[in-house]
């Protein structure tokens, strides 16, 4: 819905509708799960729910885009948000050896670099020493947190995944481009995104920390991505296959960078070699250095 009102608000109607559309069965699908158990939503108010949705049914009808995109922004993205968190509150994180084992699979198959050490399985007590964490968002998806030189930072939002991942993917897409070579899986949101918004480019996705690699695979739905024909991982772990990809890119190629997955690299040769192909580097060393 994040979406919508983005494109309600820049006046691109038919883009906003039709994602209100594909989101009905959605919220159908919301409205009936609370409606029949009320004893595990009965913190949800079924009136001014059904409310809520009147107003926004007859801003659609009389066609006023404006207060429309008020109506998902300040009422309906809040109430999915906080049905979420209170499904959040009663729920535990799931590890689902079964689907992370066939993600596995599927990286041996169609990825490249990557052997039989992934076929291990995973450490979650070694990962929570070594400071990574896999939190819930507040519209449910996992995010991904991490330490790096004793500090901790996040891969994605702790809010809206979907809205930060597509909007990091319209700044990175460009009409003409055939291919995107990019640093940093993450949990592999702003790939989906941005191959949604470029369905007939091709991916290389280069990752050097195999523990990413694992945890996208255990709580975040990647699959969509292992099996995409036009999208190609790999694992990299001293970028040595990324440095020589990036001096090669044709005219209809570009080179993007995942911010928090360059702040997680821990090799000082392999963040040199990040650095020297992305302008902002050192300016942010610098304004860092500056504001200690």
């Amino acid at each position: 819905m994040n979406k919508a009102v983005y494109y309600f608000r820049k006046q691109q109607y038919d883009r906003a509708l039709e994602l209100m559309a594909n989101s009905i069965d959605q919220i159908k699908f919301v409205i009936e799960a609370i409606v029949s158990d009320r004893e595990y939503f009965h913190m949800v108010e079924t009136e001014s729910m059904l409310e809520m949705l009147s107003g926004i049914l007859e801003a659609k009808k009389n066609m006023d885009f404006i207060l429309l995109g008020d109506l998902l922004e300040l009422q309906l993205i809040g109430f999915l948000t906080g049905v979420q968190e209170l499904i959040m509150s009663k729920e535990e994180i799931v590890f689902d050896e079964e689907n992370y084992n066939e993600n596995i699979k599927l990286l041996l198959e169609r990825g490249v670099g990557f052997t039989k050490q992934f076929t291990k399985p995973i450490d979650t007590a070694g990962l929570l020493e070594s400071g990574y964490r896999v939190e819930f968002t507040s519209c449910g998806r996992m995010t991904l947190a991490a330490e790096n030189e004793g500090a901790k930072f996040y891969f994605h939002t702790n809010n809206q995944i979907q809205t930060e991942a597509f909007l990091l993917a319209e700044e990175w897409y460009e009409e003409d481009i055939k291919k995107y070579v990019i640093y940093g899986l993450g949990m592999g949101y702003h790939i989906d995104e941005l191959q949604a918004m470029a369905p007939d480019a091709f991916f290389e996705i280069y990752e050097a920390d195999p523990n990413v690699i694992q945890l996208a695979c255990a709580f975040a739905d990647i699959r969509k991505l292992l099996i995409n024909p036009r999208i190609k991982i790999i694992f990299d772990p001293e970028l040595s296959v990324l440095k020589q990809r990036v001096s090669t890119l044709g005219p209809e190629e570009v080179y993007r960078i995942h911010y928090p997955s360059y702040r997680n690299h821990k090799n000082e040769e392999g963040v040199g070699i990040l650095e020297s192909v992305i302008p902002w580097s050192k300016h942010l060393k610098s304004v860092n250095t500056l504001n200690k």
